[in-house]
């Protein structure tokens, strides 16, 4: 029970927060239309119409919270599975990834007509910039979001709904049967998931909505996205958290490469973390 309430609160969250989106653009839109007055277009801006294409790569993330809520709602949350193929499934979770990807470069390149290396500023930086900046960013958002915020997240959390499931991903690296299914969980983890969700979180949608609103109200609402997607509650403050530091780091350098490289980091530290044999005890 305390499970499925987890699960209708992961869902209730991102409804409020589509909700919110929905109304800072219209209040936003409107603002604007009072003042007569509309900020000039910087080229290979973003428009209305790209607010409606974002979620179209956005849904099949955004679905996974109503698709668990209901699963868990049904009766059937968890049940006895079979043995699978770990490696299959490995496979699969990073070709969802690469679809995710080449629809959201599609979208951008042969619908808007524009180039993800000049929209996202992936040449604003050189190779040894990057790699400081997303490595100090990196430190500063495992003391910030994984240690501060996730310490106080999980133990008040569980004081309301008792122990809850870890992330997927984390469930992955426990049950990890092979070194081959190892290796693919670290590719997906390291590679696939922050190239993929940086590009539709941090460079489609929150451009598309900083552009239509401001950057503080877009940092706010995308990060409420970004969290709920992961589908894990204790995990729901500190990926917020995370995500509006990235979108700051975005906000700082406008080269997507920057907050790629945080999330690689992230994710890589935190897999360090639970693969020293303390955190297997």
């Amino acid at each position: 029970m305390d499970e499925l309430a987890a699960k209708q609160v992961l869902l209730d969250f991102e409804l409020i927060t589509l909700i919110a989106l929905a109304v800072g653009v219209s209040f936003y839109a409107l603002l604007r239309r009072v003042r007569r007055h509309e900020p000039s277009l910087e080229p290979d801006d973003y428009d209305m119409f790209d607010l409606v294409l974002m979620f179209f790569p956005a849904i099949l993330f955004l679905m996974n919270p109503i698709i668990e809520a209901v699963t868990a709602a049904s009766g059937n949350a968890k049940p006895v599975e079979p043995p699978k193929n770990d490696i299959f499934s490995a496979f699969v979770n990073i070709g969802y990834f690469a679809f995710v990807g080449i629809m959201t470069c599609g979208i951008i390149e042969w619908i808007r007509n524009r180039r993800v290396v000049d929209l996202f500023g992936l040449r604003e930086l050189s190779l040894p910039k990057i790699l400081v900046i997303s490595i100090l960013g990196g430190v500063a958002s495992m003391l910030i979001c994984a240690w501060a915020v996730g310490e106080f997240s999980t133990s008040y959390l569980e004081g309301i709904f008792g122990e809850l499931e870890v992330q997927e991903p984390v469930k992955m690296f426990q049950e990890s049967s092979s070194i081959v299914h190892l290796s693919l969980t670290i590719l997906m983890a390291c590679v696939a998931a922050p190239v993929v969700e940086e590009l539709l979180f941090r460079g489609y949608m929150y451009g598309t909505l900083r552009r239509l609103t401001n950057p503080v109200f877009a940092a706010v609402i995308i990060g409420g996205l970004f969290a709920v997607v992961h589908g894990n509650l204790p995990a729901l403050l500190p990926l917020w958290v995370f995500s509006i530091l990235l979108c700051l780091a975005y906000e700082m350098t406008r080269c997507l490469w920057v907050p790629v490289g945080m999330h690689v980091f992230f994710n890589g530290a935190n897999i360090v973390l639970m693969l020293m044999p303390e955190s297997a005890k």
